[in-house]
């Protein structure tokens, strides 16, 4: 018979110290990951807010114009962030042959998953002294996946409180999305290899459904991660939408029900309370906006489909009176006689501007609500390119009037009411978001509601003819008296693609042919004489432009940019230069927004 010493008895009875500071490093550590990331919106949100406040109570007519002459350390500040704007904006890194990202998204990017990687392997040496146990890092980076699921979610919903807290619209946040789903999938996959290495069996073998669930997910989010990069994306974007949708549903379901089994689901319910909230607003606001279609009145609810050449559409329909959005936003449109499935629907900038009511809440006169674009009506200029929109082309040839759902308005477009100049750059269908812009800073000033005192507007196109595209909606606003305290100008730039060159303007498609009228050109003159529209030919020097204005401006300057690639780099490398001494010595500031080109 073998007798067992007291001390062999405590030492079979002592537990694991190591598997205490598992659990608790387990369960604290997601948290902690959470702190970090909710500090960093509530820092964003609370700039947010103050610039909000800031520009709000600011009395405009108070605002006494900036002379260049010595330095001044009052305006430190102000130079400090027009520097910081134009290093984390403005300076981009080449990703690829196609791709680039600013350093703002770089640095985002590499704090994201700084915070998610260190949190899961920091503090993994056990107290034997052995180095990154698995027993103490696998479970870890489980829980921290699972716990960032509902961040992941909120970040690619169109309705999210880190936008409306932020003021970042849900198409910019898009990105943050993407990169924070990869980055969970390498963590996912960390996590099984560390459960791997420590056995698959017991409790946790291969043959218990939760088990298989959590396979099951990470095979989804990873072949999600891969079917979302931008090349793969862009070639078919309504497959890639249910492929989207499948996948994602399979992803968080598989990793509930895989956390679940360990008494973790909580991580990963909220994820289904967002994805429930953002249909159940949406869903709301389609009814909302949409109560004519669905109550079968064809007349209030029809959209005329113009064709305005080979690779552009315009869509007009007339909105509620209960409808109001901002300049430049955009709104989802679903043509259920043209989609090729009841849930596709494709973004597309709203090109005409509310005139609605005032500010105050006044209603506007009712000849001037006859006279102004769009304020009755909401218009759309469409890309013509493959899929939807070259469906949606086929049938505007056959019947120019359908019915048509409209889901909006979204996005996050500038406020330009508090800046003194205004630069509007636009390459083709870019105009779109332009246009409205341009539309609300004239009636803006019209109503002496803003600041502004004069307005560039940009815009290169291929062919002479599509001014036709902007001269309905331009030619009254321009008719009616400017105010004498702001300066328009708009120039018009007929370019030709030249090959090896990059077009600025997108006008363009393999086999295409462009109609023209047995006359030639179909112009509006009326429009091209007009003294504030000025015609050249070539591509814009944006360089140029952008530092003519700079130099000639007494106060803060909003650049705004939507077109292709060559366009917007254009612009982001005129703006690159920091400027910290010039703004120091009272030159403006310089603000640069860059908006999606075509579908977003």
């Amino acid at each position: 018979m073998v007798s067992l010493s007291l001390d062999d008895t405590i030492l079979a009875k002592a537990p694991d110290p190591d598997k205490i500071i598992r659990i608790a490093q387990a369960k604290n550590y997601p948290n902690n990951a959470w702190y970090c990331i909710a500090s960093f919106i509530g820092f964003v949100s609370a700039c947010h807010i103050f610039s909000l406040l800031y520009h709000r109570l600011q009395i405009p007519s108070n605002r006494v114009p900036c002379t260049r002459g010595k330095i001044s350390l009052r305006r430190l500040p102000a130079a400090t962030l027009n520097a910081f704007r134009s290093f984390s904006f403005r300076w981009t890194i080449p990703i690829g042959q196609s791709y680039t990202l600013n350093v703002a998204e770089v640095f985002l990017t590499a704090a994201y998953i700084v915070i998610i990687f260190v949190w899961s392997l920091v503090n993994s040496t056990n107290t034997k002294g052995l180095k990154y146990d698995p027993k103490y890092w696998a479970n870890t980076a489980g829980n921290i996946a699972a716990s960032q699921l509902p961040l992941m979610t909120a970040l690619g919903m169109k309705n999210n409180i880190i936008s409306w807290l932020t003021g970042v619209g849900f198409e910019k946040l898009n990105y943050l999305h993407r990169m924070s789903a990869r980055v969970l999938c390498v963590l996912i996959w960390l996590h099984g290899a560390g459960r791997m290495k420590l056995g698959m069996n017991g409790t946790v073998g291969w043959d218990h459904p939760w088990v298989q669930c959590g396979l099951l997910a990470a095979t989804s989010l990873t072949i999600l991660s891969i079917t979302s990069m931008r090349s793969l994306r862009d070639r078919n974007y309504e497959i890639f939408l249910v492929i989207h949708f499948v996948l994602a549903f399979i992803c968080v379901l598989g990793a509930y029900f895989h956390a679940q089994g360990l008494g973790l689901g909580h991580y990963i319910w909220p994820s289904f309370l967002i994805w429930g909230l953002d249909r159940f607003l949406r869903a709301a606001r389609m009814v909302a906006f949409n109560y004519g279609y669905f109550g079968g009145d064809t007349t209030e609810h029809s959209a005329h489909i113009e064709v305005l050449s080979p690779h552009f559409l315009r869509i007009t329909l007339r909105r509620p009176r209960h409808l109001h959005w901002r300049a430049g936003q955009c709104a989802y449109l679903t043509v259920p006689s043209v989609s090729a499935n009841p849930f596709e629907a494709h973004p597309f900038t709203i090109s005409t501007i509310d005139t609605a009511h005032l500010p105050n809440g006044t209603p506007v006169d009712e000849k001037l609500e006859v006279s102004t674009p769009a304020s009755r009506k909401l218009a759309f200029l469409v890309r013509v390119r493959s899929g939807f929109t070259r469906r949606l082309f086929d049938a505007a040839g056959k019947d120019g009037e359908m019915k048509v759902i409209f889901d909006g308005p979204y996005s996050s477009p500038p406020r330009l009411e508090r800046f003194e100049t205004i630069i509007l750059i636009a390459g083709g269908s870019g105009v779109a978001f332009t246009l409205p812009l341009l539309l609300d800073s004239i009636d803006r000033a019209r109503r002496e509601s803003a600041v502004c005192r004069k307005i560039v507007f940009v815009w290169a196109i291929r062919e002479l003819s599509h001014v036709e595209w902007i001269s309905d909606a331009l030619l009254p606003a321009l008719q009616q008296a400017l105010p004498p305290t702001i300066v328009v100008q708009l120039r018009i730039f007929v370019t030709a693609v030249v090959a090896g060159i990059p077009s600025w303007d997108d006008d363009s498609a393999e086999g295409d042919t462009e109609m023209k009228t047995e006359g030639g050109q179909k112009i509006d003159i009326n429009v091209l004489d007009h003294p504030c529209i000025r015609l050249e030919q070539g591509r814009p020097d944006l360089q140029h432009i952008i530092d003519e204005e700079i130099n000639q401006s007494s106060g803060p300057i909003s650049v705004n940019v939507c077109g292709t690639d060559a366009l917007v780099n254009a612009a982001r490398s005129a703006l690159q230069p920091l400027r910290f001494v010039d703004v120091l010595k009272g030159g403006p500031t310089v603000t640069l927004h860059v908006e999606a080109y075509g579908n977003m």
